[in-house]
């Protein structure tokens, strides 16, 4: 007589490791930066398109600085990416 034998049923689940769940949610609150920013400088961009565009329209003084301050900001956000795609190379 054969010894019958016993299956043991295994449930994988995979759970990533807290490490992970911390880069994960940088990445998310990264990518969310910059893409914020990204239309940030889309949406100031094209106001300035149609204050060049339209005769006589006065520039607002302060559209430079703006829009610098937008360039800074998706430079940041593009940086914490890469940082964070090192983790994943």
């Amino acid at each position: 007589m054969r010894p019958s034998r016993r299956v043991i049923k295994v449930q994988r689940r995979q759970v990533l490791p807290e490490r992970s769940r911390i880069t994960v949610g940088r990445t998310v609150a990264a990518l969310r930066r910059s893409r914020e920013a990204l239309v940030d400088i889309e949406n100031q961009l094209d106001d300035l398109l149609l204050n060049l565009r339209s005769p006589g329209a006065r520039m607002d003084a302060s559209a430079p600085d703006r829009l610098a301050s937008a360039a800074g900001m998706a430079n940041e956000a593009m940086a914490a990416l890469e940082n964070l795609g090192h983790l994943f190379a």
